[in-house]
């Protein structure tokens, strides 16, 4: 879909979650559970005061206008069609005719179950043409603003909190209902609920793109399957970021990506979850991992709460032993128990709540009920220290105390710094009386769950889209079938893009005499010899690497080594490749590919022969990101590694400078080495041609 079409549909979308002449097809009037006539039932019995018209050719349906067939109506806005999938082609086609602005299929069986299907749902995209469709397979919309429910689901009118700021897009219908349900739970309420099925031609990031232009939506939460828009989802989260609003994503189907071959280290290890894990992070997409991240993420939001990596937490409780067990909960989610200021400290005991131990946990000792009434400037003052950047308050029983508890949720729900008030034991009546039920906790360890969600909120970076422009770069000739150019050519384009290798001498397998009378005349005391054959890509499988070569070995290595390449290779090139050792202390991964959907990404990672099994972390750039997002990436992987300032910027450039040549499909690096100085050289590359 081009720009000008997305345009279109997203221009249009009011017509499809605001419409004011709403047509429902297949409606059977005497069949009360049938999918349609329980569309209608939702539509009317949840307040709509729009038109409605049913379509069928027989029945009235009591209470609503009835037309025997679509053309008989005049441009409806919406059209929602409930007939089975190969009829509803034409039913889509009609209400193109018709002039309807867009339509509802929540037929299944189309491209979600077989290659019939897909044949099927390229036909109801055909019929569409440029009119807004959402579906097939979806369950329908609830804009509560609005009164415009269409789904076949009575729950959708069932009594609920009055329409908050969250919105609401799903792929799966019936978990995005599920997860309506943890918004209410959480307090919240939520004013657009958006089922998006198959999304053959109208896409969650595109919905989410429209509704975050909403005044009455502050949170957009997702639920996606598949991320088949990036750039789109990407584009909500800026323009969310721009107006003070965030995006939440719950994501399933983090398997390994695609089914390219692994011709190089970089492609056998990335995945779809670390490219979305780099555009999170990079664009202020909060990502929530299940359904219990949904209360305390919202209640975060909702009132501001972010927290820097390893946040500092007090912990305030009436029992000790409990206070115990949460700190290791805390320190076991990445947070950190320290002990007070003694300013704080000093603080506290002026005002006199505390009566057991006031370094952190903070015990308030066994007469804590008495003075509940000093918590307030208590919680002031742990609020203000700066050597605090979180609170969990712990209450057990209170039985005798309900009206003293209760307040103390209000006054944690209303601070300036995130706060997880757990109250275990308590009375229901208590319980009831909450209002605040996003930052309220049962148990130690919801309670411990609840803060460790709130820990994955930090400030949005707030990246732009930028995609890389176009370059001409010559590549060498490539024979017919050839895809993966050697190490010495491979090395020689990085090297003219702005990437240090260390230096190598190379020769042809009849040249070995004067490659030895070369690489002599250089000094270099311990050498690295290496096969370079374009169809040889992996050597140390077969031999071709040998290391720690003497200058006494080298004549007899490369006549050893020239042999093996010619049983492996029939690369009219193949060559050997000598370099000298070079004394480092750590091994670096750099590789970068062109993604179907992602575009060109960057990885950096552990390096070295074990790459692909390698422990440790592995972090994603996506090239079509602005500089300062690039710069920003290369300050987090130089402080991982040790490096020194300004030494992985020039990579990413070279790297980048590559890729955008467009006919590039995967470069691998590996390794690169960090030097005793600090610095980085590449001892190694591999680039893998596009020649699709």
């Amino acid at each position: 879909m081009n720009d000008q079409q997305i345009a279109s549909r997203l221009s249009g979308l009011d017509a499809l979650i605001s419409p004011r002449r709403i047509a429902v097809v297949g409606v059977s009037v005497a069949a009360p559970l049938s999918w349609g006539h329980r569309v209608v039932r939702v539509l009317l019995d949840g307040g709509f005061d729009g038109h409605v018209t049913v379509v069928h050719p027989k029945s009235e349906f009591p209470g609503v206008r009835t037309v025997r067939q679509l053309v008989d109506l005049e441009a409806p806005e919406l059209v929602v069609i409930c007939v089975p999938a190969v009829a509803s082609i034409e039913v889509v086609r009609q209400a193109r005719a018709v002039g309807a602005k867009a339509v509802i299929v929540f037929a299944s069986e189309f491209a979600e179950i077989s290659a019939a299907g897909e044949v099927l749902q390229r036909q109801l995209v055909e019929a569409a043409g440029e009119m807004l469709m959402l579906g097939p397979n979806c369950f329908g919309i609830s804009n509560r603003v609005d009164n415009v429910k269409l789904s076949a689901a009575p729950f959708l009118n069932n009594p609920l909190n009055p329409p908050g700021s969250v919105a609401l897009v799903a792929q799966s219908g019936a978990l995005g209902l599920v997860l309506s349900r943890c918004v209410e739970e959480a307090g919240s309420g939520y004013s657009y609920f958006v089922s998006v099925g198959n999304e053959a031609t109208l896409g969650a990031a595109q919905v989410a793109r429209q509704l975050v232009e909403r005044d009455e939506v502050g949170i957009i939460l997702l639920y996606l399957e598949a991320i088949r828009d990036p750039q789109m989802l990407a584009e909500a989260a800026m323009r969310a970021n721009d107006l003070g609003k965030r995006v939440v994503l719950l994501s399933a189907g983090t398997s390994e990506a695609g089914q390219r071959a692994a011709l190089s280290h970089t492609a056998a290890i990335a995945g779809n979850d670390l490219f979305l894990t780099s555009l999170c992070d990079d664009f202020g997409i909060v990502r929530i991992h299940d359904d219990e991240d949904v209360k305390p993420v919202l209640a975060a939001l909702e009132r501001g709460w972010v927290m820097p990596q390893s946040p500092r937490v007090c912990i305030l409780s009436n029992s000790g032993g409990a206070g115990a067990v949460l700190a290791d909960r805390v320190e076991a989610a990445g947070g950190r128990v320290m002990p007070l200021a003694a300013e704080t400290r000093a603080k506290m005991a002026a005002i006199g709540m505390i009566g057991a131990g006031d370094s952190n946990p903070i015990d308030m000792g066994g007469g804590w009920e008495a003075v509940l009434e000093l918590f307030e400037p208590t919680l002031d003052v742990l609020v203000a220290a700066e050597e605090i950047d979180a609170l969990v308050v712990y209450i057990a029983f209170g039985e005798m105390c309900i009206d003293k508890v209760v307040p103390v949720a209000r006054l944690c729900s209303a601070c300036a710094k995130p706060v997880t008030f757990i109250w275990q034991i308590a009375p229901q009546e208590g319980l009831d009386q909450v209002k605040t039920p996003g930052i309220l906790a049962r148990s130690m360890g919801e309670g411990a769950r609840m803060l460790a969600s709130q820990m994955k909120l930090r400030a949005a970076r707030n990246a732009r889209w930028q995609p890389l422009e176009r370059q001409v770069i010559a590549l060498p000739a490539l024979a017919p079938q050839q895809r993966t150019l050697a190490e010495h050519e491979s090395t020689a384009l990085l090297s003219g893009c702005g990437l240090t290798f260390v230096p190598s001498e190379f020769g042809a397998v009849d040249q070995l005499e004067e490659l030895a009378a070369r690489v002599l005349a250089q000094g270099w005391e311990r050498l690295v010899v290496k096969g370079n054959a374009a169809d040889v890509p992996h050597r140390n499988k077969v031999g071709l690497v040998r290391v720690g070569v003497t200058p006494t070995e080298l004549a007899a290595t490369l006549r050893q080594m020239a042999g093996v390449l010619d049983h492996h290779s029939s690369d009219p090139r193949r060559g050997l490749l000598v370099q000298p050792m070079v004394a480092f202390d750590d091994e670096i991964g750099v590789g970068a590919l062109v993604d179907p959907l992602y575009g060109p990404v960057l990885i950096i990672g552990p390096g070295g022969v074990g790459i692909e099994s390698a422990v440790g972390r592995r972090d994603a750039l996506l090239l079509s990101t602005d500089r300062a997002t690039w710069d920003s990436y290369a300050q987090r992987i130089e402080a991982r590694y040790q490096l020194n300032a300004g030494t992985i910027r020039p990579v990413i450039d070279a790297v980048a400078t590559l890729m955008s040549a467009g006919s590039i499909a995967e470069i691998d690096v590996n390794p690169m080495v960090r030097t005793e100085a600090g610095g980085v050289i590449a001892l190694d590359a591999l680039v893998v041609v596009d020649r699709t």
